[in-house]
């Protein structure tokens, strides 16, 4: 006995669905990109300064909530403008993509990496205190890309903290990595010196 054919009409309905739902999903994806992309750096993948600001007001408000560690780290490029200036700028953007790729193999699942600017880059580490954040940014070191160096600067945040200051600790500790010799992590437990205006123009 042969098939039953289907009539022209259900036919014609379902194709008009599956052409719908396909449209649907191209939709979602869309969609997704576009929210990707909205909290991405365009050139490393690493978060933006947007995305930053949401995660880390969330992880100071859940670190005094939960009783867990969370500490912020400043990972910035020794002498990436005689990088530029000697290779290119197409170099220095493949080794900044090179260095966040880097970074984010020796980071844990629910550490953040953004970009803050340049050759500096933020990183946020929840449930993590400065004795294992030591242990993070010392790998770190150890992998940057085309034997180029690194200083890191840490701090554990504290109870009162807001972004601000969680970041100005750590830009204190990088300012203290970068004068002691780069590659290095140096860890600042004070608050910070306001006013302080970091480094020599030679990063």
């Amino acid at each position: 006995q042969g098939r039953k054919e289907v009539p022209e009409q259900q036919l014609f309905l379902v194709e008009l669905l599956a052409a719908e739902i396909g449209a649907a999903i191209d939709r979602a994806n869309l969609v997704a990109l576009l929210d990707t992309q909205s909290r991405s750096d365009p050139l490393t993948g690493a978060a933006n300064r947007r995305s930053w600001d949401q995660e880390i007001d969330r992880e100071l408000a859940r670190a005094p909530r939960t009783g867990s560690p969370l500490t912020g780290a400043i990972p910035d490029m020794d002498h990436f403008k005689a990088y530029n200036d000697t290779f290119g700028h197409l170099a220095g953007d493949l080794l900044l993509k090179d260095l966040v790729t880097a970074i984010r193999a020796e980071l844990r699942t629910g550490d953040l990496i953004a970009r803050w600017g340049g050759e500096e880059f933020a990183l946020a580490l929840p449930d993590c205190d400065l004795a294992e954040a030591q242990t993070i940014a010392a790998r770190i070191l150890n992998v940057l890309p085309s034997g180029q160096t690194a200083s890191i600067g840490l701090t554990q945040s504290r109870a009162q903290d807001t972004p601000r200051a969680l970041i100005e600790r750590a830009d204190l500790a990088l300012y203290a990595a970068k004068k002691g010799g780069r590659k290095q992590v140096k860890t600042s437990y004070a608050p910070p010196v306001l006013g302080l205006v970091r480094g020599d123009g030679s990063a």
